[in-house]
């Protein structure tokens, strides 16, 4: 896939009298809204974003303290998916098709356990039931309190490419230069909203569909969180990659968007024919 410049169009939005940034692209066709992970920025899916071409509008958040969007003092999990419930009520003229990565994943499933009225789809990229307790993100923890407030490019470096399986060399230059906009208080307090938030005991509805897409060397969100984000969520259908680790929406970007947008239409075909017809790819 040939990835194109930062084309899509940059704006802000009062949240919570919070001004945080997104990026926008197209004003027809399903509206497909996109959560980040941890230390990301929209920027993480910016290798999926020209295979939609003109057929759908996109909406990419920064949320709270992550890229242009103004850092808080609170990051538990609940304050993410308010914001991104207020976003999508703010912004969006009806039920959107959700995408979320890492964090982004754990607080799309939360959104839609809450306000699954908001949702058509929802699809998951390197997700997990929850991050608590989480062996190798209470590592990053340990290593960022050495730090102190000195987040230094080499940490910040080595967070980023410490989820691919493989070197991946697409515009990562972007992808950390958005990352050290964050502050030291996000990168702790977000982290600890991760690390601490409990075990949900609600799960998404079993009539939304929901796709989740997963690296099968993913180093952070193993087999085992699989397993579990299977039980918070038995309809959801799966498709893993072999080889590949905790990003795949970069590692094989060409493939992650093509089983998205097929998805996306399929979901768009049953709203319009009232039956299923998903048929996702290989799982594993």
């Amino acid at each position: 896939m040939n990835v194109k410049p930062a084309w899509p169009e940059s704006r802000f939005i009062s949240i919570g009298g919070a001004r945080h940034h997104y990026v926008a692209s197209g004003d027809a066709g399903p509206t497909v809204v996109f959560l980040h992970g941890y230390g990301d920025s929209w920027r993480s899916f910016e290798p999926l974003l020209p295979a939609f071409g003109d057929g759908f509008r996109i909406l990419v958040l920064d949320q709270r303290g992550h890229g242009r969007t103004a850092e808080t003092e609170s990051y538990a999990i609940a304050d993410f998916t308010g914001d991104a419930i207020a976003f999508i009520g703010a912004i969006a003229s009806g039920p959107v098709h959700l995408v979320g990565h890492s964090l982004g994943a754990i607080v799309a499933l939360r959104l839609a356990e809450r306000r699954p009225d908001l949702l058509r789809s929802l699809t998951v990229i390197g997700g997990a039931p929850t991050a608590a307790g989480n062996a190798t993100l209470t590592a990053v923890r340990a290593e960022l309190a050495e730090l102190g407030d000195d987040i230094t490019d080499d940490f910040i470096a080595a967070f980023q490419t410490s989820g691919f399986a493989a070197p991946v060399r697409l515009r990562r230059r972007a992808l950390v230069a958005d990352s050290r906009r964050l502050t030291a208080r996000t990168w702790r307090g977000a982290l600890d909203g991760l690390l601490t938030e409990p075990y949900p005991d609600e799960r998404a509805p079993a009539g939304l569909p929901a796709l989740s897409l997963w690296g099968a060397r993913d180093g952070i969100f193993n087999r085992g969180a699989q397993v579990a984000l299977m039980r918070a969520a038995p309809h959801i259908e799966a498709i893993h990659y072999a080889g590949v680790g905790h990003s795949p929406h970069w590692e094989i970007a060409d493939q992650v968007a093509s089983d998205l947008v097929r998805f996306i239409q399929s979901v768009e075909g049953d709203v319009g024919r009232a039956e299923t017809a998903f048929y996702g790819g290989a799982s594993g």
